[in-house]
Formats: structure tokens, sequence, C-alpha cells
């Protein structure tokens, strides 16, 4: 495919959305703010994508993950909606959850899921690592760090994946909405009828307010667990997902096994090179000018985190390839940035970290499955394969060191 035929991005082409980059690439050539409905412009720059990231005074996070005129019609929006100084409130209260201190407490149990894991997975074999092991590992840590009775994750999981999956379609048309709001109001009246019985979790968080803050309606701590199990599972399945991937993919795998120092760069180079949640949204609140071209109040724009972290005017020449010694990969925007910059950060990356160094002790020999291919997951948010399917083989007697030798080699 020649440079002069690819049509630039639009999110509305769903050949598109299953295979952006080269669609991707030439919306930052040819015009990197683009108009593509009467209501939405795609920014494809990381220059421009990281300024509107940071300017919330022109850029409102009402309607984030929409692209049409019309916005999700929560009486309660989640974070990832909301702007200051409700936004404000509602991050410092979270974040009391999210320290490094209660991050690091529940590194056993990040542990002790991922061993469960484990367990699952023959000794050797062709198995699809994604729906054979990566997908449980973010829902348990996340239940259990919320405080959501064990009961209900099987039920939430698949309610919550739906949901995901449907982006932007309006979620509260969905039979799956409806029920997980139904769960989870349970869960909070539940919670609240036994303030004698307090724990230090997320729900006991949103449910109880500490002194000087004011106490939330169930409805809007509902609608504040329903956001946290979309952000804090599927985008970290899709972080593994994705690095597992690329390391079989590449033959980076037995690199990283014998030296693991490399490990925490490649999964910052995988959030680059496979951005877990590929746009965010953002209502355009007033007159402005966005990489030279003017854009008017009432529009949206769409900020493509998978272009800005292709972007060769950042990236240099080898943008869009997976490199696990780029020096600067830790500088990508998947996360986002400023004040909406992603809570769950930390704990994404840990539990990528623990998952993926863990499969390694144990299969340190796996390569790429025989029907390894890359064929991007259903929905229009989200970038990860839809199967991982790789080769096991059993934890041989020095074949770390063997494994070495070779890389040495």
């Amino acid at each position: 495919m020649t440079e002069e035929s690819v049509t630039p991005f639009t999110p509305h082409d769903a050949g598109h959305v299953a295979d952006p980059d080269d669609a991707l690439e030439a919306a930052r050539r040819e015009c990197p703010v683009s108009r593509v409905s009467d209501v939405l412009f795609v920014v494809a720059s990381d220059t421009d994508v990281r300024a509107m990231f940071r300017d919330s005074a022109a850029f409102s996070n009402r309607g984030n993950f929409t692209i049409g005129r019309e916005d999700r019609d929560h009486a309660f929006p989640g974070i990832t909606n909301l702007d200051p100084p409700v936004h404000t409130e509602l991050r410092s209260r979270l974040l009391r959850s999210m320290a490094p201190k209660k991050l690091r407490a529940l590194g056993p149990h990040v542990a002790r899921v991922i061993a469960r894991a484990l367990d699952g997975l023959p000794p050797s074999g062709e198995v699809d690592l994604h729906r054979d092991y990566i997908a449980h590992i973010p829902s348990a840590v996340t239940y259990s760090m919320i405080g959501l009775p064990e009961e209900y994750w099987a039920e939430v999981e698949v309610l919550a994946d739906a949901l995901v999956e449907a982006v932007p379609a309006p979620e509260t048309s969905m039979p799956e909405y409806d029920r997980l709001m139904e769960l989870m109001g349970r869960v909070v009246r539940d919670r609240r009828e036994h303030p004698e019985d307090r724990r230090d979790d997320v729900l006991d968080n949103l449910c109880f307010a500490a002194l000087g803050e004011r106490e939330m309606a169930d409805l809007e701590v509902v609608m504040h667990l329903r956001q946290l199990f979309a952000a804090a599972t599927d985008t970290t399945r899709a972080l593994i997902a994705n690095c597992v991937y690329r390391l079989l993919e590449r033959g980076d795998w037995a690199r990283v096994v014998a030296d693991r120092s490399l490990l925490r760069n490649a999964i910052e180079e995988s959030l680059r090179f496979d951005s877990p949640a590929q746009f965010m949204t953002r209502s355009v609140v007033r007159d402005t000018v966005v990489g030279e071209c003017p854009v008017a109040a009432g529009h949206k724009a769409y900020l493509s985190i998978q272009s800005a972290n292709h972007d060769e005017a950042a990236w240099g020449s080898t943008a869009r390839q997976f490199d696990i010694t780029r020096q600067v990969a830790v500088q990508h925007v998947a996360f986002g940035r400023g004040i909406h910059s992603c809570l769950g950060a930390p704990l994404a990356r840990m539990e990528a970290y623990m998952a993926i160094d863990a499969l390694m002790d144990h299969y340190p020999l796996m390569a790429a499955g025989h029907r390894a291919t890359w064929e991007k997951c259903g929905g229009l948010l989200l970038r990860r394969p839809k199967e991982v399917w790789a080769q096991l083989v059993g934890d041989i007697p020095a074949v770390v060191g063997t494994v070495a030798g070779q890389v040495a080699e």
C-alpha cells in the first residue's frame, strides 16, 4: 500500500479501528487535526495530544469515550467524565486507596492471584494465555482491592467486559448495565448497613466519608465502582497480553528471561507501542486553536493515544517498531497526562511486571504458538490481541542458565 492510497484515520471506519496504524500515520502526515464528522475532530500528533491533556480549561472531560454529539446521561458521572472541582475532590479521595504504601501491602495478594492463575496452566503444550492466564489476574486484584464480595466476581467480570466492548455505544440501553447497577446497589447497601464492620478498601472509602468529606448517595458510589471495574481490569489485561505477545513475536522472550532488568522497560515500550486505551475524547468548551486548526466550542476532539505514541516527530524514525531497549519509552502518553492521568497506573505496572516475571520463571523457553496471530479484540476503545497463543515448555533444571548462554551467543 502506498502512502498516497491511505485514507487518514477516522474512528467511524471499522477497518481503521481494527488496524489503525497506517491510517494514523497518514493523519499525522496530512492533517494532524482533522474533522471527521459534524461534531468530531481527530487529533493525531504527540504535541497536540499532550497539550490537550493538560488544558482542562478549554477541553472538558464531559462526554469522554463518546464520538457523537450525544453524551452519556448519568446522574453521577465517573471520574473519567468529570472536571474540577468535583473531579479534584473524587481523585483525592480515591488516591487514598492507591497510595504507595497500600500498593506495597497489596503485593502479596497479587502474588497469590498470579500463583493461582499459574496453577491453571499445563506444564507444556499450546494455550491461549489471555484466556487461560492473563484474564484472571486484573479482575481478581481489582475486585479484592475494591472490597467486592467474591460471590459476585464472575458475573461482574462478564457484565463489565460487555460494557467496555460496547464503547462508545450508550451503555444505559444495555441489559448488562441494568444488571451491574442492580448488583452494585446491593453491595453498597449491604456495606452501609454494617458501619461497625469497617474495612480498608475502596468500597469503604466511598461508602463512609472521612472528616471534611461529603457523603455520597448510593447511586454515586455505584457509578464510581462501575468506572473502576472497567478502568482497572480490561486495560491491565491488555497491557499484559500486548507485552507478552510482542516479546514472543519478536523473539525477545529469551533475552528478557536472561536479563530481567529489561522487563520494566519492555512494559513501558509495550504501553507505547500498543496503547491499551486507544483514545480519550474531550468536549471543546471554548473557541480555541489546536495545531493551527481553529476548533469551535461545542465540538469534540478524539485524542488518539496510539497515534501520539507512534508520532515520528516525538519518537524518531523507529516510532513504529517495538524496541525493548528504547531509552525514553516511559515518556509515552498511554496513561494520559495532567490532572486526568490514570490513577491506577502504578497498580497496572505492578501487576504486569509480576505476572510476566512469574510466567518467565515457570516457562523460560516459552515460544509463540503455531496459531499466534494479531487479531484485535472487539470494540473501539481497547487494543490487544484477541488471543495470545503460546507454546509452553516446562520448567527444566538450569534452563535459565541455558537461555542466558543462548542469548550471550
